[in-house]
């Protein structure tokens, strides 16, 4: 499938460049049949008011439907969560008629607190988190939120820093609520087996308190829909006979 994916990807972007690089340099102000020096009283061509812009804005649009047929990137582990630096964030979304399942080995204590907007977790068995996604899902993790959440010992309000974790199924939005997390649990000093709480020594914390660094393992399978194959041979070939008659 790979070879016969590339080669089309490879094909439409070549020819699309093309027919804009046409456009882009056609002279047209020039009258008609200038070439010949026949053309006295024609006036200028009906695409005169054709600018650069809007060529570019087309080469843009196409670009980004070339994009999504690109084989997107599928990291097997992922640094969910840093304690320093910069946090690294990282985006998903199916190309253009795949559908993937996604298995996260999300920590097991987080799965009550992976909800919609109703509050209904996503998930309550099995060994990892299985998310099932079509071209219109996504996914994104990685990113930090701070949520405040009561000291056990002291009941003072402690500012405690999480990763996110946010997805789509069938179009429905799923996410890790750390706010709830926060109103139903406490952190607390020695209270260190839950790989996250107050910083210890060789476990470093991102403020005061926060998860401590955190990898998660990602497993792949995709599932490639061959009439969209056919569907982009037809559509390269509308595109083509369309920017023809403009």
């Amino acid at each position: 499938m790979a070879p016969i994916y590339s080669l089309l990807h490879d094909y439409l972007k070549i020819s699309i460049k093309y027919q804009h690089t046409l456009i882009y340099y056609m002279d047209w102000n020039k009258p008609y049949h200038s070439e010949s020096g026949k053309t006295h009283n024609h006036g200028s061509i009906v695409g005169q008011s054709f600018t650069p812009t809007s060529i570019k804005k087309e080469a843009k649009e196409s670009e980004s439907f070339l994009s999504r047929l690109k084989k997107p990137f599928m990291p097997t582990t992922w640094k969910w969560f840093r304690t320093s630096g910069t946090p690294k964030v990282y985006e998903y979304q199916p190309r253009l008629g795949e559908n993937t399942k996604l298995n996260l080995n999300l920590p097991r204590q987080f799965w009550p607190f992976l909800v919609d907007s109703q509050g209904t977790p996503f998930q309550s068995t099995g060994n990892t988190i299985a998310i099932e996604m079509d071209d219109s899902d996504y996914l994104e993790m990685g990113s930090r939120q701070t949520v405040q959440m009561e000291d056990a010992d002291t009941e003072e309000t402690k500012s405690v820093t999480f990763p996110t974790l946010r997805f789509t199924q069938e179009g429905k939005l799923y996410q890790l609520d750390w706010n709830k997390f926060a109103r139903e649990r406490k952190v607390a000093y020695g209270a260190y087996d839950e790989d996250w709480g107050y910083s210890r020594a060789g476990q470093p914390t991102y403020g005061e308190a926060s998860m401590y660094d955190s990898t998660l393992d990602l497993g792949w399978n995709n599932k490639f829909q061959w009439w969209w194959i056919l569907l982009g041979i037809l559509g390269f070939f509308g595109l083509v006979k369309w920017m023809q008659r403009r």
